[in-house]
């Protein structure tokens, strides 16, 4: 068998389906799976910003605003249902694992943790379809995920204000105020958004059989000598 085969084999096994319906759920597994795996892997990327002086950019939010805005069906079993309905619980703990490995666990955490699950549980009351309009789906995602990151931020800074600032109304008002700078840069992973979205309305793209209706003759010629 060649290389070629062997490889279009593979990517029908990952890719592909013997019913449309199949194929949408083997796509939907596939977009979970990568979304669990980007929040994972932020912890990564965040303890590379410090060494190599990366963007501090932070894709949490946006994946789980996106990927929890949309109703994704990845089959009838059981644990697919339970993988679907709690990916963000479970991504967030992924990434909770991989942080606690790479720095330890502070009790900001608590915070910033809980206000994950915050985004996620906002984001679920969308209920989009990525069949809709790739421009209703962005704008919808995109507001999600901006009034999510404002919603995180004064949940995370309340947590700062407990930790580190003067537990008077002064010290809250100074702390919200220092906030300010950071909350506009977090908007900016908002341009995460509509790769992430583009990317789900990509993985719809399911070839179905369509009857097409055709003309028959009301009779037939014979042909005679």
């Amino acid at each position: 068998m060649s290389i070629t085969r062997v490889r279009r084999k593979i990517a029908e096994k990952i890719w592909g389906g013997r019913t449309p319906g199949e194929v949408l759920s083997k796509r939907y597994k596939l977009f979970v799976f990568l979304g669990i795996f980007l929040i994972g892997m932020f912890a990564v990327y965040r303890y590379f910003v410090g060494i190599m002086f990366l963007p501090n950019f932070e894709w949490i939010i946006p994946v789980l605003v996106v990927t929890g805005s949309f109703s994704l069906y990845c089959g009838p079993s059981k644990f697919w249902r339970i993988v679907t309905r709690y990916f963000g619980i479970l991504a967030v703990i992924s990434a909770f694992i991989v942080w606690f490995v790479m720095f330890g666990i502070l009790p900001i955490h608590a915070f910033v943790w809980s206000g994950f699950i915050f985004a996620w549980l906002l984001a679920m009351r969308n209920k989009l379809s990525m069949f809709d309009k790739f421009k209703k789906l962005l704008w919808r995602t995109t507001l999600t995920a901006a009034i999510a990151i404002l919603i995180f931020d004064i949940w995370t800074c309340f947590g700062s204000w407990l930790g580190w600032y003067p537990k008077t109304l002064a010290g809250l008002s100074t702390a919200y105020l220092a906030q300010i700078p950071f909350t506009l840069y977090h908007l900016a992973s908002l341009i995460f958004v509509p790769p992430l979205v583009g990317l789900g309305k990509l993985m719809v793209k399911v070839k179905v059989p369509v009857p097409v209706a055709v003309r028959v003759r009301a009779g037939v010629r014979a042909n005679t000598r």
